[in-house]
């Protein structure tokens, strides 16, 4: 201090002695100057002003002795002023710039660290923080005014300092002074932090200082950030990758893979389970449950596969250890590197055993149908016609007497039965065995063909009365032979189970849509237990002679035309048989 008190003597009597010359006076004026700075220099904010204090006294001090102009002495202390005032500025700057690299060493936030940048440069007024992928700068945040898309382009001072990899100072980019440190560990670069001034022409070595160790800060919390992301990401591959394995381990279909040289990667328990080797039996090794003769489809199968991608749902017939076979649907997708190079298959198996014995048994009851309705349908009804045939016969042109003739009617009566039976058969074995009823609407007179089928059943039973009404349009579409068959059976089976004396009553009425036949008789009425299944096969009354299909055909056939039958019977009522037909049929599965 000694010293700087008596440069600033000194410097007193030099711009004493100068006089007028002016070059003198601006020399005594700069050399004030820097003894101001140089006694000022590292020195904190008071020590700046104590030591700026003892330099005014001694120019006062001369001043008073009258060895200094009172105008110089105040172009002194201007100086003396200018000096302190930097210095303090110098301080506070430097204590900005330690205050933001301690928050920046505590900082574990990294896209804080432009706003850090701008706390600890004056200078600057925009930061960024750029990160290096795949060879190329992208911009993670940035902070104050700048052009995001001109800081990472080619040429730019953050990707000369990323090329180079050392600190890179410029101008230009919208910036009086840009600086860009390559953010490298280990020589990997990770980024580049980017600080920019409009009104500065240059930062000051306090803030190169300061920005240089924030760069090495963010290096440092880029570089965790990374090897936690790279942690975080393995960890997650490792669990997918366990799940994968549990959901493959515990699938209740057999799941197999293969390398692409064809041998087993992955046999799962469900693969055990069905093939019967375990894992340790076939890992490592070509697939022991491809037959030899199946051998050529399986590697088709599989380049049909690389090329395809996946297939799905092939039927397939594979070996077990214990030599049986099994049929198995095959869906084949192929597994590929990250470069989409093959690198294997994976397999999931499922035994279609079950379905394809089935299969097989609905082949041989169709077999057994059509053997049956053909049977049927030739082999008996071709005896019954030449027996029925030659009663007629008979009874035409024979001279037989009474007796024989009765006995010949009798056998052309039994044979009609019989045949009426094999119709009925058919039918049921049609609808049992998947044939269903076929029907062939056309254009028919509800009322005409309902009056015809009764005045046969009257010419068959003729001391029995059958009262018919109908009302309103009945015209529609239907199949003419089965709606009369369904009356004949329906009416038949009222005259059949009702007293002799006693009238059956049909009616037939016009319901818009629809139309509605129903049938009414007296006698016992059928039992409450009984009644839910009269439309069930194999129901009959005792001593009916019949197959008890009649009313199962009936309801079939109506259900055929898309319409319902129902049946109520009560002591006070009757038995009443209800049959709704829409007026145009529309044919459903029965």
């Amino acid at each position: 201090m000694r010293e700087a008190g008596g440069d600033a003597r000194r410097v007193a009597g030099l711009l004493q002695a100068s006089g007028s010359d002016e070059r003198r006076r601006e020399l005594a004026l700069s050399r004030m100057a820097r003894v101001a700075a140089q006694a000022c220099a590292g020195k904190d904010a008071a020590a700046t002003s104590h030591a700026c204090a003892l330099l005014r006294e001694q120019v006062f001090e001369r001043c008073e002795h009258g060895r200094l102009d009172p105008a110089d002495a105040r172009l002194l202390c201007r100086q003396i002023d200018a000096a302190e005032s930097a210095a303090l500025e110098e301080a506070s700057a430097s204590m900005r710039s330690l205050e933001a690299l301690d928050r920046a060493c505590t900082e574990t936030n990294t896209d804080l660290l432009p706003r850090i940048a701008l706390e600890g440069a004056p200078s600057a007024d925009s930061a960024a923080l750029l990160v290096a992928a795949g060879g190329t700068l992208s911009l993670r945040v940035a902070t104050g005014l700048l052009n995001t898309e001109a800081i990472a382009a080619a040429g730019s001072a953050a990707a000369r300092a990323a090329a180079q990899g050392a600190a890179v100072e410029a101008s230009g980019e919208d910036a009086r002074a840009v600086l860009a440190f390559p953010l490298l560990d280990r020589r990997r670069l990770w980024g580049v932090l980017r600080v920019a001034s409009r009104t500065a022409a240059r930062f000051g070595r306090g803030e190169k200082r300061f920005l240089r160790a924030l760069a090495s800060r963010s290096t440092a919390l880029l570089s965790a950030e990374r090897t936690r992301e790279s942690e975080e990401q393995e960890a997650r591959l490792r669990q997918a990758l366990q799940t994968f394995e549990s959901l493959i381990e515990t699938s209740p279909l057999p799941i197999v893979s293969l390398d692409c040289e064809g041998k087993v990667r992955t046999w799962n328990r469900a693969a055990e389970e069905l093939f019967g080797w375990t894992r340790a039996e076939v890992v490592g090794r070509p697939p022991p449950y491809v037959p030899e003769e199946k051998e050529e489809e399986s590697q088709k199968l599989v380049a049909d596969c690389r090329e395809q991608g996946v297939l799905q749902g092939r039927e397939v017939r594979r070996l077990r250890k214990d030599g049986s076979l099994v049929d198995l649907s095959l869906s084949l997708a192929s597994l590929r590197d990250a470069a989409g190079k093959p690198v294997g298959s994976i397999a999931i198996l499922a035994d279609i055993s079950e379905r394809k014995q089935r299969e097989a048994e609905e082949e041989a009851r169709e077999r057994f149908r059509e053997h049956f309705i053909g049977i049927v349908g030739h082999d008996l009804r071709n005896p019954l016609t030449a027996i029925i045939t030659s009663a007629q016969l008979l009874l035409l042109y024979s001279a037989l007497n009474e007796r024989q003739s009765r006995v010949v009617h009798r056998v052309a009566a039994s044979a009609e039965r019989m045949a009426r039976m094999i119709d009925d058969l058919l039918d049921f074995a049609r609808s049992r065995l998947g044939g269903g009823f076929p029907i062939h609407p056309r254009r028919v007179d509800l009322r005409e063909l309902v009056e015809h089928t009764i005045e046969e059943l009257e010419f068959a039973h003729a001391t029995r009365t059958v009262h018919f009404r109908a009302e309103g349009d009945l015209w529609g579409t239907w199949d003419a032979d089965r709606i009369a068959q369904v009356v004949s059976n329906l009416v038949g089976n009222a005259l059949q189970h009702s007293p002799d004396g006693s009238p059956v009553e049909v009616t037939l009425v016009d319901r818009g849509e629809d139309v509605v036949l129903e049938t009414l008789n007296g006698g016992p009425p059928i039992p409450a237990e009984v009644l839910p299944h009269i439309f069930e096969p194999g129901r009959r009354s005792a001593g009916s002679g019949g197959l008890g299909l009649g009313l199962f055909i009936a309801q079939q056939i109506v259900l055929a035309h898309g319409g319902s039958i129902s049946a109520t019977s009560s002591p006070e009522e009757g038995t009443r048989v209800s049959m709704t037909l829409p007026r145009r049929a529309r044919q459903k599965a029965p």
